[in-house]
């Protein structure tokens, strides 16, 4: 039981809703995610995570349109708008907006540059774009600065299923480690 005053109670609240939506996100379950973020931003209107998440929800959900306004806010109000950045980014490329997505992931980068997520999210986006070549660049330069991040198991992310299969990420995963491989796609052929 929750014993500080209401309004801290409201943002404690808001913040188990958003990692709850976060979770759902990422094991691909855009319909109760954007539930709970849609309840997390009703006890807290400008928290920038479940913004976020409602415009990656909505945007995975073919809603694109709706997860515009969202990003945007988000950009608005985050202080190290960076990842802000990279989801607006996402959204405008699933609106077939591919230039104004780019100059998102510019803003982003050059906004909060030592962000390995923002460097992953534009890997996701030239995943998309099927551009193998600049998705590798991306994932190189956040992989070097955050190699921890894809230790051990693989990042439950929808969006990292397009390429983790293949052995040229594993490859640079191991090479960036300095180690033998000891990253590898969970095998769902059982």
């Amino acid at each position: 039981m929750f014993t500080g005053t209401p309004e801290a109670e409201k943002r404690y609240r808001a913040a188990a809703l958003t990692q709850i939506g976060i979770d759902l996100y990422d094991t691909g379950r855009f319909e109760p995610g954007l539930a709970a973020f849609h309840r997390a931003l009703t006890l807290e209107p400008d928290r920038v995570r479940a913004l976020r998440g409602m415009a990656l929800c909505l945007s995975q959900l073919g809603r694109a349109a709706e997860g515009l306004t969202y990003a945007e806010k988000a950009v608005e109000l985050a202080r190290d708008p960076g990842l802000a950045y990279a989801t607006l980014g996402l959204v405008l490329h699933r609106l077939g907006r591919d230039a104004e997505a780019e100059k998102a992931f510019d803003l982003g980068i050059k906004n909060t540059p030592d962000d390995y997520r923002v460097y992953y999210n534009f890997a996701c986006y030239w995943a998309e774009r099927g551009n193998e070549a600049a998705c590798r660049n991306y994932l190189e330069l956040s992989l070097e600065l955050a190699p921890a991040a894809f230790a051990a198991q693989p990042v439950k992310d929808p969006d990292l299923a397009r390429y983790s299969r293949q052995e040229w990420f594993v490859d640079l995963v191991a090479a960036l480690k300095k180690r033998p491989t000891a990253w590898a796609p969970e095998d769902k052929s059982e």
